[in-house]
């Protein structure tokens, strides 16, 4: 890679590192390139984008960014996967592949641009409930006592219903007999 291309990679990085607040940094010697072309698709459909990186060039590119703090664990063959929206959503991503292809190691990341996370961090952020299942759970929480109370409100209505057939039905007996 001569200094045009490098200084270009660089700015690049440097791009989309200034964006994203959730960044996690990913062993992945040992996949073949199917595996990592599966796992470029598992990390897009959360809405992220993963990238392959040279380490001198990517600590170059971490100065001034939010994910600054992560410059020390660029050793060996490392990628990053990053995003500025959703950390439990990439992480869960993430866990799900490397628990089918042990080749790809966690090794930490970053959220919100400013607390470190090692390995069990990493994976306990994939346990979470995702986005849009807490806002499932939010409107359920929220919905349930309205649900209620319209029930409730609506008993003896039904109720009075209720007395005034059986009373309908007496008088018809009464009639009738």
């Amino acid at each position: 890679m001569n200094r045009d291309d490098k200084a270009t990679e660089i700015d690049y990085l440097t791009d989309q590192f200034k964006n994203a607040t959730n960044a996690f940094l990913v062993g992945f010697s040992g996949l073949t390139v199917g595996q990592a072309d599966q796992l470029r698709r598992k990390v897009r459909e959360s809405s992220s984008a993963y990238r392959v990186v040279k380490n001198r060039l990517a600590k170059r590119a971490l100065a001034g960014s939010p994910l600054e703090a992560l410059a020390g664990d660029f050793t060996s063959s490392t990628a990053v996967a990053y995003n500025d929206n959703d950390p439990v959503a990439l992480a869960k991503a993430l866990a799900e592949f490397a628990k089918d292809n042990p080749a790809l190691t966690l090794r930490g990341g970053i959220i919100d641009g400013k607390d470190v996370l090692d390995t069990s961090a990493v994976e306990a952020l994939s346990k979470l409930p995702g986005m849009q299942e807490l806002r499932g759970q939010l409107l359920n929480l929220i919905s349930t006592p309205a649900t209620q109370l319209v029930r409730l409100l609506g008993t003896p209505g039904v109720e009075l219903a209720r007395v005034l057939d059986a009373r309908r039905g007496k008088l018809e007996e009464e009639a009738a007999g």
